[in-house]
């Protein structure tokens, strides 16, 4: 069976046996295309990384349990994007050796803690970080730091491994995300033929004085990893080597992981980073216009800050992007005039092809219920909760749409409307849950 047919098969037991709406279906699985095989693995590409993040994080499931029911030749799969193509290439090419220290990251120059703007929201994260490189392995070991993604949780850790690097460069530092670490351990089990493959495996992690690794929410649905990363921790831990552990949710919400490991991972210190405040968000654009040399106007400044609240990367993407625009014009950025003819074809915007059904379709794929009970009459708490949270982000990526019109849609009356877009507002201003599910629902309706 070649893997055109195979991952057409796997596709026909989607559609015929999950809950997969036909937008979600649309929007990432046909963005899915067959690449190679290895061994009983499917290797997909996808030109998006919002199709990669979605399928890792939100659709495993499904694509497994279609592959097993099937009949296809695989028992696993994974995605890689189209720009990592050829780097997949040469990884397979690579030495057993070389495919091991190939999941090596070298560490970010520029995420160091002197790039790294501290305010409230992320203080605490900031000094235990320094504490660590002050006295690695003792007091604060291990340490887990925890927030939505592009906060600076992978910045902390750069430049936890920098700072350690110029001070204490006898010792042994190791940044690797979740998933490189996952690959590593896989790779070393289909090649345990090889004594020395495993053996290099358990030396590459075990003689660090120092690991860090980012992303842990990546360990999902990979219990024998975790079951490797548990021997390997208790070793450094007893040992006295500083172990600091990222990810996108507190310990206590990855309820994947074994129990054992979780209670290793919060036997230490637990510090999360929050969201940064308007003037913490114009600190960090103003530290990065100094580092480009970038002539900006507080105005311009004041509306980026504005425009993207809840990351930084995506806040720093943009101010480079009117820099760049600056650069190529030969014009500072000096008003916002400028700045939005900059960014007209980057920041993302509601379009003709979002319609009030995209939003519930969305929804309920994100809350798994169906089509019938957003728009019905009952009045469970799984229910009402998901139609309140449908209705807001209507109000917010379809801004022109009548209440009446929202109303008719979900059955309900334009009061209703009102009532659910005023109460997740005011929540999504005082509760962080909260915040990060308008925050996810709106992403997976705009990028589509």
């Amino acid at each position: 069976m070649d893997i055109n047919t195979a991952w057409n098969d796997i596709l026909d037991k989607i559609i015929s046996t999950s809950s997969v709406s036909s937008v979600a279906f649309s929007i990432y699985f046909e963005k899915l295309t067959p690449y190679v095989e290895q061994g009983r693995t499917l290797i997909l590409s996808t030109p998006k990384v919002s199709v990669k993040k979605m399928v890792d994080e939100h659709y495993r499931h499904i694509i497994l349990k279609a592959i097993k029911e099937s009949g296809t030749p695989y028992d696993d799969f994974g995605v890689i994007l189209e720009s990592e193509i050829k780097e997949f290439s040469r990884e397979n090419l690579a030495t057993p050796q070389e495919r091991q220290d190939s999941g090596n990251l070298s560490f970010i120059p520029e995420y160091t803690f002197d790039n790294f703007v501290v305010g409230a929201y992320n203080r605490i994260a900031y000094e235990a970080s320094m504490a660590v490189v002050e006295n690695p392995g003792t007091m604060y070991n291990p340490m887990f730091i925890y927030s939505r993604p592009g906060l600076g949780k992978t910045h902390l850790l750069n430049a936890v491994g920098n700072e350690l690097k110029k001070t204490r460069p006898e010792l042994k530092v190791l940044y690797i995300t979740a998933e490189n670490f996952t690959n590593d351990y896989i790779f070393s089990i289909r090649n345990s033929k090889n004594a020395d493959v495993m053996q290099n495996f358990n030396n590459k992690y075990r003689s660090q004085d120092v690991l860090l690794i980012d992303d842990v929410q990546f360990f999902e649905k990979a219990e024998k990893t975790q079951e490797a990363l548990f021997h390997i921790f208790n070793d450094l831990y007893d040992r006295h080597k500083q172990i600091i552990l990222s990810s996108d949710r507190p310990v206590k919400n990855l309820t994947f992981l074994e129990e054992r490991l979780a209670s290793r991972f919060a036997a230490g210190i637990t510090v999360d980073i929050g969201f940064p405040s308007l003037e913490d968000r114009i600190a960090i654009l103003q530290k990065k216009a100094q580092n480009l040399k970038m002539n900006v106007s507080q105005e311009v400044l004041y509306y980026l800050a504005d425009a993207e609240r809840n990351n930084i990367r995506i806040l720093e993407g943009m101010l480079k992007t009117v820099h760049l625009f600056s650069k190529l014009n030969k014009h500072d950025a000096d008003s916002v005039a400028f700045a939005k003819e900059a960014l007209r074809d980057s920041v993302i915007t509601a379009d003709d092809n979002i319609t009030v059904q995209t939003v519930a379709d969305v929804c309920c794929n994100y809350f798994h219920i169906k089509p019938e009970d957003l728009t019905g009459k009952r009045r469970n708490k799984e229910f009402v909760v998901p139609r309140q949270y449908a209705m807001y982000i209507v109000t917010l990526v379809l801004p022109s749409t009548p209440l009446t019109a929202i109303g008719e849609y979900f059955n309900r009356d334009h009061s209703t409307v009102i009532s659910a877009r005023d109460k997740i507002g005011r929540m999504y201003q005082t509760d962080s849950e909260t915040k990060r599910i308008v925050e996810d629902i709106k992403n997976l309706v705009l990028n589509q």
